[in-house]
């Protein structure tokens, strides 16, 4: 597990980490968790039950975890050789990487990153699943700071997956306009 995991970090993530870094919606993200921090217990969604937060959170993750298993399998089987070649031999500015390993890429850094709100949300419903209430003003710094990271990384999700069904529309539009300058039928 350590080697392919170090393998992903290597060739897929370090090349691209500038790109995922310096996003909007990561500036985002951290503002709603640092906002949790501090007026947490403030918000009317503090006062639902952490397993319900973590069921609801943890039947959308694994919807759009799916989604993304999915959508790189589909990318893995482009049916056209030529729009395939075409995305292969297209660089992005992600230091000499393919358009179709970014492609891929997005996929597999949207499915990651539901991969560990599930983790977040499975922690969440076992350290905290019976209290009345998801975050409350007598809550000790590590519980503030993971109900921060929690919905940090909620926030990121929910706007990864987002960016990640329009990056499919546009492989779609694109796959179209392939298709209609094809005179023969796909493979």
């Amino acid at each position: 597990m350590i080697k392919p995991l170090l393998s992903y970090v290597k060739t897929g993530l370090l090349p691209r980490v500038g790109r995922i870094l310096f996003q909007p919606q990561v500036l985002l993200s951290i503002a709603i968790g640092a906002s949790c921090f501090h007026w947490g217990p403030n918000l009317a969604a503090a006062q639902l039950k952490a397993s319900d937060v973590g069921g609801m959170i943890l039947t959308y993750a694994a919807i759009a975890f799916g989604f993304c298993i999915t959508g790189m399998a589909l990318v893995l089987t482009l049916p056209s050789d030529r729009f395939l070649k075409t995305l292969q031999s297209h660089k992005s500015d992600t230091k000499g990487q393919s358009s179709y390993l970014d492609l891929l890429f997005v996929f597999s850094w949207t499915a990651v990153c539901h991969w560990l709100l599930v983790v977040s949300a499975i922690a969440a419903i076992l350290l905290r699943g019976t209290a009345p209430t998801l975050l409350t003003t007598s809550d000790g710094y590590g519980w503030r700071v993971f109900v921060s990271w929690f919905a940090g990384i909620c926030a990121y999700s929910l706007i990864q997956f987002l960016m990640t069904v329009i990056t499919l529309s546009q492989v779609g539009e694109l796959y179209s306009k392939e298709l209609a300058r094809d005179t023969t039928p796909p493979k």
